[in-house]
């Protein structure tokens, strides 16, 4: 028991100070001893393994008061790279990232709904990848990790999928598939959490402990921050937020369940209450989700009444689910993203306030802040790297304080 809390310790300390790093560099020691909280002998044993990991160098000198300068810490952003994928319903995004996990080259390529076959995603990563190394005259010795991140319910260890709707099948052991492809060291989750690493190692987490990013897309889910650690749950499966039932026996989800949030405020569903209200709509005279949804938000910027409506009805539905997240977990930020929620967010945030006041209760209510996500990259394949980049970390055992 001992050695599992040390270990924890040491994981928790080398995290958070590479991640005051990543937010403030160059920083000095004693800036990271006032910003983290750590003790001055924790700081020293956490800079010296990261210096002797190659993660991070001492990048000149601060003038001190009174004393002499103070070594500046910052990222070794040469020393290797990051591959950070999503694989989304109808595309597959790959990004490269140098140590400092800044963009340095990225491919994207369209995914059909006909190739629902994991096979079929396997032959399209091990193309991006190698594509994405072409493009950007990159040789595997330079590669530290990858990070792939897959829709649905994901089992860390072993790196089963155990639910994806778009699949269809349970229990695929993806890990294998992808290793026997890819031989680099891979690591895999789910867009959840890919999500809420990126907001807490790069955007509101920097400033907030206590957040949820909300994923809106074809599917729905929620990355969940608590005390400025990742929330899993028991089984990898916390932040399915999609599959809370909004409205009792209502709509049918794919997740074969009724009344699932998902079925509202997810691509289709929102396309579904176009449906419902205006059945001969221009709009949904294309089976491409992604052209509707796209024209949509520029029928709501010209102000057209059924859009707007819409606009509303999916409001009302996404405020009742954002008032039990808040209900649930008191976060002081609910961050609004995936590709529906940066497209269309900018209408829905005005509506949201009046929808969630009327379901939240008061006080929690008060507590929090809504905004879109401000993370410029792809935040699902910067988690992606950034999960990498953890790894990379406990494969070579940096630590963070000496037993």
């Amino acid at each position: 028991m001992f050695k599992t809390s040390t270990k924890s310790i040491r994981r928790s300390n080398t995290l958070r100070v590479l991640q005051r790093i990543y937010a403030s560099a160059p920083v000095t020691r004693p800036e990271l001893t006032h910003s983290t909280g750590l003790s001055p002998a924790t700081i020293a044993n956490v800079v010296a393994d990261l210096i002797k990991a190659n993660i991070v160098v001492e990048d000149g000198f601060k003038d001190s008061d009174g004393g002499r300068p103070r070594a500046m810490l910052n990222i070794n952003a040469d020393y290797g790279v990051f591959v950070g994928v999503d694989i989304a319903e109808t595309y597959i995004h790959f990004e490269l990232f140098d140590l400092m996990l800044h963009n340095r080259c990225k491919i994207e390529s369209p995914l059909s709904l006909s190739e629902n076959q994991p096979a079929h995603v396997v032959d399209h990563v091990v193309r991006g990848i190698n594509q994405l190394f072409l493009q950007s005259h990159t040789s595997d010795t330079q590669v530290l990790g990858v990070g792939i991140s897959i829709p649905g319910l994901l089992e860390q260890v072993g790196g089963v999928s155990v639910f994806a709707p778009k699949w269809g099948s349970p229990n695929m052991l993806l890990a294998r598939m992808l290793s026997e492809r890819i031989d680099l060291p891979l690591y895999l989750d789910n867009p959840l959490k890919a999500c809420a690493v990126a907001e807490l190692w790069f955007g509101m987490g920097q400033q907030k402990s206590n957040l949820v990013t909300l994923i809106i897309g074809t599917g729905v889910g929620a990355g969940i921050i608590l005390n400025s650690a990742v929330y899993r749950g028991a089984t990898n499966s916390a932040g399915e937020w999609g599959h809370t039932t909004i409205v009792l026996d209502g709509r049918e989800c794919r997740c074969g369940s009724h009344g699932c949030l998902e079925a509202y405020i997810g691509a289709p569903g929102i396309l579904q209450n176009l449906r419902e209200l205006a059945p001969d709509s221009p709009l949904l005279q294309t089976e491409d989700q992604t052209e509707s949804i796209h024209g949509l938000a520029n029928a709501v910027r010209e102000g057209d009444p059924v859009a707007m409506h819409v606009i509303r009805t999916t409001a009302r539905h996404l405020g009742a689910g954002i008032a039990n997240i808040i209900n649930v977990f008191n976060p002081e930020a609910v961050v609004i993203g995936g590709w529906v929620g940066m497209l269309l967010g900018p209408y829905l945030l005005p509506e949201l306030e009046e929808f969630v006041a009327h379901y939240a209760l008061e006080q929690p209510r008060k507590a929090a802040t809504f905004q879109l996500c401000q993370i410029n990259n792809n935040p699902v394949s910067l988690g992606m790297a950034t999960l990498a980049l953890e790894g990379y970390l406990a494969a070579n055992d940096v630590k963070s304080v000496r037993a």
